[in-house]
C-alpha cells in the first residue's frame, strides 16, 4: 500500500478554508463598525436635535481615541463570542444568546472608557442610545444572515478510500450548518488496473481530493500531478482536522507529524520569547486587577470548608518537567482519601462555593504565579499530575507530545471542550492539544484569550464528533 502520509504535507485546506470564510468576515465586521458609528450619529441627533448636532458631533471628534477604543470593543466581544463565524449558528437560540451576552459586555466595556478616562466623559444617554439603535439591527442582519445564508458555496470534494476516518468526516460535514465543503463522489481505493484505476473523470468536477487510502503508485502520481495542477489534495486526517480544529491521533502514525512539516519549529520559533513577554504583562495586570477578587475567593474557601485555601500539586510542565502548580481549593478535604482521581464537571467531592469557582474558573486564577515563575504560559495545554499524565501516556498515543510548550491557563482545548473525566474524553482534548501545536503561533494565542471570555458565559459542549 502507498503511504497517504506523502499528502499530509503543509495543509493547504485550513487556509482555504479560512479564505473562503473572510469575506463574510470582513463583511459582518464593516457591518459591525458603519452600525455602531451611524448608532452614534442617531444618538447624538436625538439627544441634541439638529441645531445643537454639529457642535455636539465636533466634541466627539474630538476624541478618536474613544472612537477606536468603541470599534475594538465592538469587534474585539464579537470574536470572543463567535459572532464572525456564521458556520457555527446552529440555531437562532444561539445566535440571539451571544447577540445578548455582546449588548451587555459592550454596553459594561463602553461605560468602563467612559468612566476611566477623565476626557472620554459623554453623556449615559448618549451612550445608551447609541447601543440601543446599533445592536438590534446588528441581530436582525444575523438572523436575516442565518435564514438566507448561501448553501450552494460548498467546495465539492471526492473521497478516495474506505476508514472509520470516512465516516467521521461525514459525521462532522452532516453536523455543520454550512459546511466548507460537500463530499460528491466516494471512490474505492484505485489498485491501478482495470476499472479500479483512477480516471480523470473521477476527479474532472473535485475542487478538494481526500485522500483516506492509497494502493497503487500511479494513483499517488496522478494525484501529485493533480495537486500541481491547482486542485487540493489532502490525506483524510488533514480534511478532519480543518474542519474539526482537531488532529485525529488513531487515524495517524509518527510519520504523520513528520510529514506535515509544522511541528518541527517549536522548539525553535522567536514566538516563545515574544509570548514569554506577553505572558509577564498580562499575568502581571490580571494579578492586580483580580486581587480582590481573590481576596473575596480565599474568604468564602474558609467560610464554606476552612483551611488551607490553596491547594498545591505538582504537575507537569514542558519537555515534561515536574512543577508546583497553585490553586483555590474547590474541593472537600477528604477528595483523595482513595488516590488521584479525574475530576468532571459534576464532581461530588466539589463544595458549593467551590463549584461558583470552578464554574468562572476564578480557582485558576492563583496560576498566575506559575505564568510569572515561567512554568506556565497564558495559553498552551492544561498541565497534568504526574500520576495521571502517566496512565494517559500509556493509553493514549502521542499524548507525550503536549509537552513540547508550556502549559497554559486556558487553551484551544479548554475552550473547545469541557473538563474531561474519562480516557476518551482526553484523546478528544489531546486532539485540540495537537491542533493548537501545529498552528502554534501569534494568530491562535490571541484568538484563544478572546474566545476564554466566550466559553466562561457559554461554557463548551461535550461534542466528540
Amino acid at each position: 500500500m502507498v503511504d497517504i502520509q506523502h499528502f499530509a504535507a503543509k495543509n493547504r485546506l485550513v487556509q482555504e478554508i479560512a479564505d473562503n470564510r473572510r469575506p463574510a468576515q470582513l463583511l459582518l465586521a464593516a457591518m459591525d463598525t458603519s452600525l455602531l458609528l451611524a448608532g452614534g450619529l442617531v444618538a447624538a441627533w436625538i439627544r441634541f436635535g439638529s441645531w445643537h448636532l454639529p457642535q455636539e458631533l465636533g466634541r466627539i471628534l474630538d476624541h478618536p481615541g474613544f472612537i477606536a477604543y468603541a470599534v475594538l470593543a465592538q469587534l474585539g466581544l464579537a470574536i470572543t463570542f463567535d459572532l464572525y463565524r456564521p458556520e457555527t449558528w446552529r440555531t437562532r437560540d444561539y445566535l440571539l444568546a451571544r447577540m445578548a451576552a455582546l449588548g451587555i459586555s459592550l454596553a459594561v466595556a463602553l461605560a468602563l472608557g467612559n468612566y476611566l478616562v477623565l476626557q472620554w466623559r459623554f453623556g449615559r444617554g448618549l451612550l445608551i442610545l447609541t447601543l440601543l439603535f446599533s445592536l438590534p439591527i446588528q441581530t436582525l442582519l444575523r438572523l436575516l444572515w442565518y435564514e438566507v445564508r448561501p448553501r450552494s458555496s460548498a467546495r465539492r470534494a471526492v473521497v478516495i478510500g474506505t476508514g472509520p476516518i470516512v465516516g467521521a468526516l461525514e459525521e462532522v460535514l452532516a453536523d455543520r450548518p454550512s459546511p466548507p465543503f460537500n463530499i460528491v463522489r466516494h471512490l474505492p481505493a484505485p489498485n491501478g488496473t482495470g476499472q479500479a484505476r483512477l480516471t480523470s473523470e473521477d476527479v474532472a468536477d473535485a475542487d478538494v481530493v481526500i485522500v483516506a487510502q492509497i494502493t497503487d503508485d500511479s494513483t499517488a502520481d496522478r494525484l501529485a500531478a493533480l495537486n500541481f495542477g491547482g486542485t487540493t489534495v489532502v490525506d483524510s486526517a488533514g480534511a478532519y482536522a480543518a474542519l474539526t480544529g482537531r488532529i485525529p491521533v488513531r487515524q495517524v502514525d509518527s510519520r504523520w507529524f513528520i510529514a506535515t512539516g509544522d511541528f518541527s519549529s517549536l522548539a525553535t520559533t522567536g514566538f516563545h520569547h515574544v509570548q514569554r513577554l506577553l505572558d509577564v504583562v498580562a499575568a502581571t495586570a490580571l494579578l492586580i486587577v483580580t486581587a480582590p477578587l481573590l481576596l473575596f475567593a480565599a474568604i468564602g474557601i474558609l467560610l464554606s470548608d476552612g483551611r488551607p485555601v490553596l491547594y498545591i500539586q505538582q504537575r507537569l510542565g514542558r519537555f515534561g518537567r515536574p512543577f508546583t502548580l497553585y490553586k483555590l481549593r474547590t474541593m472537600r478535604r477528604t477528595a483523595e482519601e482513595d488516590g488521584p482521581q479525574f475530576s468532571g464537571d459534576n464532581d461530588k467531592r466539589v463544595f458549593g462555593f467551590g463549584r461558583f469557582l470552578r464554574r468562572w474558573r476564578i480557582d485558576e486564577l492563583p496560576q498566575l504565579v506559575n505564568i510569572l515563575r515561567g512554568e506556565m504560559s497564558l495559553v498552551g495545554p492544561r498541565p497534568e499530575r504526574p500520576e495521571l499524565a502517566r496512565r494517559l501516556e500509556d493509553e493514549i498515543p502521542f499524548y507525550a507530545f503536549r509537552y513540547s510548550v508550556r502549559p497554559g491557563l486556558t487553551g484551544w482545548a479548554q475552550v473547545q471542550f469541557p473538563y474531561c473525566s474519562e480516557p476518551e474524553e482526553h484523546l478528544v482534548k489531546l486532539e485540540f492539544d495537537l491542533y493548537s501545536l501545529r498552528h502554534h503561533g501569534p494568530a491562535l494565542y490571541a484568538i484563544v484569550l478572546l474566545r476564554t471570555l466566550g466559553a466562561l458565559v457559554f461554557p463548551p459542549e461535550n461534542r466528540r464528533a
